[in-house]
């Protein structure tokens, strides 16, 4: 015997159809309120202001740098004027007519350079190339530039202004 109180089986009870149905009804639950969640996190890119866009220090470097260009553009434009301003290059005199050597003659007493010619040539040759390169120079140098200080100016004091404002809110 038994001292009452029922018997206790070792098997799980099987789920009653409520269960199943109080089961499914959660998960829907829980399902509806997954889709109904908003996002908490703000993961959007923050506002670009002017301020922080315009890079002035880099503008100021690159401004810099032209008119460094521009001045050495402009000793070099000076150079090349002074070398196409001579009558022709220093240390080599004007060709005379050649005599045909006799017997026994020696060339010049001086000993021209046997290279002489194809170094006159080469002269030549990079006079022309220089005389060029000073003509697209002075052609340019007509040209406005496109950089206009004015703007630069006027831009960075609208970057001061902002720094301005911005200071203002942050303090």
């Amino acid at each position: 015997g038994g001292t009452g109180g029922g018997a206790k089986s070792s098997a799980p009870a099987l789920p009653t159809p409520y269960m199943k149905w109080e089961r499914e009804r959660c998960a829907k639950i829980a399902e509806d309120k997954l889709k109904k969640v908003k996002a908490s996190v703000n993961n959007k890119a923050p506002p670009r202001f002017k301020h922080m866009v315009v890079n002035a220090k880099k503008a100021q470097l690159e401004e810099d740098r032209l008119v460094e260009i521009e001045h050495q553009n402009r000793k070099l434009l000076q150079n090349l004027s002074k070398i196409s301003e001579r009558k022709g290059v220093e240390g080599v005199e004007e060709r005379s007519p050649k005599k045909p050597l006799r017997r026994g003659d020696a060339p010049g007493a001086r000993g021209k350079s046997l290279n002489l010619l194809n170094r006159q040539r080469e002269l030549d040759r990079i006079e022309r190339e220089n005389a060029a390169i000073l003509k697209r120079i002075q052609e340019q140098n007509n040209k406005d530039s496109e950089f206009s200080v004015a703007k630069m100016e006027r831009d960075w004091k609208e970057v001061k202004e902002h720094r301005k404002m911005c200071r203002q809110w942050i303090g």
